[in-house]
């Protein structure tokens, strides 16, 4: 009977240590696990803030390039000026609109010298007039 009890003694120490051994080993795990979710979030944060900027150059160099630039006729074909801004394709925002749409952005304003609403900015020179007489930043914000 003492070897009994004896026995029982030491296996009910082994799981009381075990216990205690684990809560460590559980505690390490937690915050493993809160640091991957942690960092997980903020790089998916990260590659979105990226997507939003990278569409909005794509739209900054499509607006200066063909969008909003001005055009004149040369034999049957239409020649555009890079750089060089048509002001009403601007107004009335609806070039701003197509892309926004397009693009899949929540905001989208396009606009000489002022930034617009949007979290994000880019901006390119630009010439406008009728004769290039003035140089202006042209803003593409968004998010």
């Amino acid at each position: 009977m003492r070897l009994q009890a004896r026995t029982s003694r030491h296996k009910a120490f082994l799981s009381f240590e075990a216990m205690f051994a684990m809560i460590p080993a559980l505690l390490m795990l937690t915050f493993a696990l809160g640091s991957a979710h942690s960092l997980s979030v903020s790089a998916a944060e990260r590659m979105d803030g990226q997507q939003v900027f990278d569409k909005l150059v794509s739209i900054a160099d499509y607006a200066v390039k063909q969008g909003a630039v001005r055009t004149g006729a040369a034999g049957t074909d239409q020649v555009r000026y890079p750089n060089w801004i048509d002001e009403s394709m601007l107004d009335g925002g609806s070039l701003a609109r197509g892309l926004r749409q397009e693009a899949g952005l929540a905001e989208l304003s396009i606009q000489l010298d002022d930034p617009g609403p949007g979290a994000v900015c880019v901006y390119r020179l630009v010439v406008i007039g009728d004769n290039r007489e003035r140089i202006a930043k042209l803003f593409v914000c968004g998010e």
